[in-house]
């Protein structure tokens, strides 16, 4: 029977098993082109899966880092200002005793009135040293202390049984001369807590240190603290005293492992530490709480609690790959056909989407700020489009001590709407900028706007005039929505709706005036936070925002943007967002003027009086000490005012009375000029042309030329009747 030889396809010939492994490798390759390309797609798809393990890896690492530091800048944020707040207290509190050492039963008054005046204090004391005051002996601490049913009690524990020269919170001060926040300790006889003691140094008038004001307050807060907010479910957190004393947390012997670890690594610059304790891996985080105490706040994080999702992603994506490569043949079979065609479609896409983000950008940064802060206002607004492009706008900036606020809505969206926006905008800042009334800055813009408006698109906008120093509000609505004042109540403003911009070129504005209260806010809005829609298309609505801004009555602009948004999304949900969404909350924080010195004078409206003038001037520079060549430039623009009231506030052969009013709080001369004559702004003029000879310039406007530039700021409201022009100086020594 002949002998059947199978032969594999696999099989190597004779020559292929002279030329050797390789070559039989390279021609089995080239004989099955499909399936190397699934093994080379496959191991590429290996590689790229282990890349992207390990990049997401790191990754998940830096978010890990950027929360933890975030929580912990968060928990040391919150004790520092706890203890500052303290610190600031005992501190003045120290300078005030200092002061008035008038004798010992006064002091048992004025710590009773401390600890009644900040409820977070456990008690309060002033320790003297020996024998201060003769009668009372070698020991005299006049103590306050805060009873559990809330009630004060005051007395004098001051003995050889309770001698506070041997404590820490008496020693440091009277040696070194610096505050101290002391050791926690658990207070057995008063809160029956866990407190720390801060303790200032007091001098007496001739600087020297007399006794130590001190106060108690109690650790229990801390524990709360370190369990809020946590990023990872695990993570734990410990504060621990520079004497390694447990503050907060839970004591455990993962903790003493882990303090064992930052006492062996503190001094090095890392303050993150990776170990392995009891076969578990862990991430130990630590840095310094402040730099008032020794404190360190520690937290710890289980790797299993940040990793572990991610090793299981892994392990369970085995079979999907495989099931992949088979699906990226088919799907590449499949789409070669449409490649080019689908490359022309995304590059026309991209073009367009370049062109209109850089659109965005251009009308995002035609925007001011979106936070100002100073002293007098505080300001919050924002923007978020419908499309890449929008038709909302707000703006604001201040001059001559007023600020200049609007806020609008053009019809329509896209493109169109934000080219009119940008036109609407420029067109604000242009006539604001020697305009202070609000209707007239409106009727300007609408002038612009009506004109040749063949497209028929128009405007909503609302126009406002804040005086700083006053808060007296001048405003001009066009259309928009009515905004609320949030003080004691939400009150909507009282407008006058008028017609929008840009509908007819002959429209008459009509500017209404009214005053905000110290801390009250203005919040603004468009009606794409009224008109938003939830997926069942109901609105928002007007009363909703009532009842949000009602929550908001002591909140700051920024935070009272943020409840609203919130609101907002809550109710609209997963709904897309049709119109554009604009805010702006304006909150009125007049500065108060803290006057050393007031000085006023009469004057009537005839030239000589200027000399009484010039002699009450220069009786107030000799008074507040001013250096010579300032009080020549001061007296020569406050001259030059008062000099301009006289010759034209009152009619000719009219008489009338000027008041000139001159206060200083050591840091500013501020001088207001107020009479009963004829209504007339001066910033509103225009700076004379100085550039122009004295041939071609014309009359007038020099005067205001010299005051604006002597000056650091020049105000002017009609109050009451009156014309009251404000001029401020700043006159500190730097």
């Amino acid at each position: 029977m002949a002998q059947t030889t199978i032969t594999s396809p696999f099989s190597p010939k004779k020559e292929d098993a002279k030329s050797g492994w390789w070559e039989r490798l390279r021609n089995f390759f080239k004989s099955n082109m499909s399936l190397t390309g699934i093994v080379a797609a496959a191991l590429l798809l290996e590689v790229t899966g282990g890349v992207m393990y390990y990049s997401a890896q790191n990754t998940i690492r830096q978010t890990m880092e950027k929360l933890v530091e975030r929580e912990m800048n968060s928990i040391y944020l919150t004790i520092k200002n706890k203890l500052s707040s303290v610190e600031v207290i005992i501190d003045n509190y120290a300078w005030v005793v200092g002061g008035d050492l008038q004798g010992p039963e006064w002091m048992f008054e004025t710590t009773h009135d401390l600890l009644k005046n900040n409820p977070f204090m456990m008690g309060c004391n002033i320790t003297f040293i020996p024998y201060y005051y003769p009668e009372k002996g070698r020991w005299f601490e006049p103590v306050a202390i805060r009873k559990a049913d809330g009630s004060i009690e005051s007395k004098q524990v001051g003995s050889a049984q309770h001698d506070y020269t041997k404590a820490e919170f008496y020693i440091i001060p009277t040696t070194t001369g610096r505050s101290h926040w002391c050791e926690p300790y658990m207070d057995k006889d008063g809160s029956k807590a866990e407190v720390t003691t801060y303790s200032a140094p007091v001098r007496n008038t001739e600087g020297k240190i007399v006794c130590v004001a001190a106060a108690d307050i109690s650790l229990d807060w801390l524990d709360a603290l370190v369990e809020e907010n946590k990023a990872y479910k695990y993570t734990q957190r410990y504060i621990v005293s520079g004497k390694g004393n447990l503050l907060a947390g839970n004591d455990s012997p993962l903790y003493r492992k882990a303090l064992e670890q930052v006492k062996a690594n503190k001094s090095k610059e890392e303050n993150v530490i990776d170990v392995t304790i009891d076969g578990m891996n862990y991430h130990i985080f630590f840095q310094p709480v402040g730099e008032s105490t020794d404190w360190l706040l520690i937290s710890i994080l289980d790797d299993n609690d940040i990793f572990g999702r991610l090793h299981r992603i892994r392990a369970s994506l085995l079979i999907p790959v495989i099931l992949g490569l088979l699906f990226i043949g088919f799907i590449v079979w499949r789409s070669s056909r449409n490649l080019e065609r689908l490359r022309k479609v995304n590059e026309e896409k991209e073009r367009i989407g370049s062109e209109l983000r850089v659109a965005s950008q251009i009308q995002q940064n035609m925007l001011p700020d979106n936070h100002m802060q100073q002293d007098e206002v505080d300001i919050h607004g924002t923007l978020v489009p419908a499309l890449v492009v929008g038709g909302d706008l707000f703006d604001y900036n201040i001059r001559d001590e007023k600020l200049f606020f609007c806020i609008g809505d053009v019809s329509g969206k896209g493109a169109a709407s934000a080219m009119l926006m940008a036109v609407v905008q420029t067109k604000f800042r242009d006539f604001s900028i020697h305009e202070n009334n609000p209707a007239h800055i409106m009727q300007n813009i609408n002038v612009g706007c009506a004109r040749d408006n063949k497209s028929n698109m128009f405007v909503t906008l609302f126009i406002g005039v804040l005086d700083l120093p006053t808060g007296h509000l001048r405003y001009c609505n066009a259309g928009h929505d009515v905004p609320y004042i949030i003080s004691g109540e939400v009150t909507p403003l009282d407008v006058k709706a008028n017609l929008p911009i840009g509908v007819f070129e002959d429209i008459t504005y009509v500017m209404q005036e009214t005053t905000l209260s110290p801390e009250s806010t203005l919040f603004l809005y468009t009606d794409g936070l009224s008109e938003a829609k939830n997926e069942v298309r109901k609105q928002f609505g007007v009363k909703r925002i009532e009842e949000v801004l009602s929550n908001c009555k002591d909140l700051h602009p920024e935070d009272i943007l943020d409840k609203v948004t919130a609101a907002v999304h809550g109710f609209v949900r997963n709904a897309e967002q049709s119109d554009d969404l604009t805010m702006l909350a304006i909150r009125y924080t007049p500065k108060q003027f803290n006057s050393i010195l007031t000085e006023t004078l009469t004057l009537k409206n005839d030239v000589r009086e200027v000399t009484k003038f010039s002699t009450f001037m220069k009786s107030v520079m000799e008074k507040l000490n001013i250096e010579k060549s300032l009080a020549q430039r001061l007296r020569l623009a406050v001259e030059e005012a008062v000099v301009n009231v006289i010759d034209y506030a009152y009619p000719a052969g009219q008489t009338g009375e000027v008041e000139v009013c001159i206060m200083s709080d050591g840091k500013s001369l501020k001088t207001v000029i107020k009479d009963s004559g004829v209504a007339f702004d001066p910033t509103k003029k225009e700076k004379a042309d100085t550039s122009l000879s004295v041939e071609d310039r014309q009359i007038g406007g020099l005067g205001i030329l010299l005051v604006r530039e002597l000056m650091d700021s020049i105000n002017y409201e009609r109050m009451d009747g009156k014309n009251v022009l404000s001029l401020v100086k700043n006159i500190e020594k730097t």
